[in-house]
C-alpha cells in the first residue's frame, strides 16, 4: 500500500513538473530535459538546452520546489586526472549529499568527487560477482563505487586504493556508513606503488588509461587464474582492437587470456563507448 501510495505520488510530482516547464517550453523539449536530469540523494542535475538557456533559473527553479531538494545544479565537464566535476550551482546550498542505492550508501561532495547515475547496472553487478573467500584489489576505488557492493553484499576483502585525498576521504566515511569496516582495507595511495603478500583473486580497474601500465601492474597482482575486471573508453569502429590490445599485453607477462565478459555501459562521446571487460588471467 505505502509502495503504491509513494509511486503515486512521485507520478503526481513529475506531472505537476512536466505541465509548469510547458507554460514555457514546448513539449519535445520538456521531454528531452525530463529524460536527462539526475538525481543524486538531494541533489538535483540538469541538462540546460542551448536554446533555452535564457530559462536556466526558471528550470531550476521548477526542479527545486517539485523536488523540495537541496541543490540544483547544471551539468558540466568532468576533468583531470582525479576525473573532478565541474558543475554550476543554479539554485539551493550544499554540494554534500547521501545517494542511496541498492541498499548501498554513497556519501559525496559533488564539487570534488564524480558520481555516474550511467554505471548504476554495473554497480549493481559487482554485488553479485564475487565470493567471501576472495581476496580483492579495487585499484581505484574512489569513494567506493565498487569496492562497497564488493564488500557488502559478497562479503570479499578488499584492499581499497585512492590516490585522490578528496575521494579517499569520503571513501572511509561510506566505509562506515555501510558497515563494512571489517572487510575493506582502505589505503590512500597511487596504485602502482601498492604492493602486497597474498595474488589477489580479482582485480577492478575502474580507471580510462590506454597507457597499460596500469593493466601490467594487476596483472603483477592478481593470481593465476584471476579475473580482471577492465573498465576503458572504446570507439564503435575499434572494439576488435581494444581486445586484441588487451591479449598483447597479457603476453608481456606470458599470461593467457579467457574472456569471461564484454558490455557497452554506456555512451561516453559521439562514437566512443564506456566498456568493462571481464577475462581470466592464466
Amino acid at each position: 500500500m505505502y509502495f503504491g501510495l509513494k509511486v503515486y505520488v512521485e507520478d503526481k510530482r513529475l506531472k505537476g513538473l512536466r505541465d509548469h516547464l510547458k507554460t514555457k517550453i514546448p513539449d519535445q523539449d520538456v521531454e528531452k530535459i525530463m529524460k536527462s536530469y539526475e538525481k543524486l540523494g538531494d541533489i538535483i542535475i540538469l541538462s540546460i538546452p542551448k536554446e533555452h538557456y535564457n530559462l536556466r533559473d526558471f528550470i531550476g527553479k521548477s526542479f527545486y520546489e517539485s523536488y523540495k531538494c537541496q541543490t540544483v545544479l547544471e551539468k558540466g565537464h568532468i576533468l583531470g586526472e582525479f576525473r573532478i566535476p565541474y558543475y554550476k550551482k543554479i539554485i539551493g546550498g550544499d554540494f554534500v549529499t547521501i545517494h542511496k542505492e541498492n541498499g548501498i550508501l554513497y556519501k559525496m561532495d559533488l564539487s570534488k568527487v564524480m558520481f555516474s547515475p550511467g554505471n548504476v547496472a554495473e554497480r549493481i553487478r559487482m554485488a553479485n560477482v564475487s565470493s567471501s573467500d576472495e581476496l580483492i584489489v579495487d585499484m581505484f576505488s574512489g569513494i567506493g563505487y565498487f569496492t562497497l557492493p564488493l564488500a557488502k553484499y559478497g562479503k570479499s576483502k578488499v584492499w581499497a586504493l585512492e590516490k585522490n585525498p578528496d575521494s579517499y576521504s569520503f571513501l572511509l566515511e561510506n566505509i562506515n556508513l555501510n558497515r563494512v569496516s571489517d572487510r575493506v582495507t582502505p589505503l590512500n595511495i597511487d596504485c602502482l606503488d601498492f604492493s602486497s603478500d597474498f595474488e589477489a583473486d580479482r582485480i577492478v580497474l575502474g580507471y580510462f588509461s590506454n597507457d597499460e601500465k596500469f593493466l601490467l601492474k594487476a596483472l603483477d597482482l592478481v593470481k593465476k587464474g584471476g579475473v580482471l575486471h577492465y573498465h576503458n573508453t572504446v570507439s564503435e569502429k575499434s572494439e576488435h582492437i581494444f581486445k586484441k590490445n588487451v591479449e598483447s599485453t597479457l603476453l608481456k607477462k606470458d599470461r593467457d587470456i579467457e574472456p569471461l565478459y564484454y558490455r557497452k555501459i554506456k555512451k561516453y562521446s559521439p562514437g566512443v563507448w564506456h566498456v568493462v571487460f571481464d577475462f581470466k588471467a592464466h
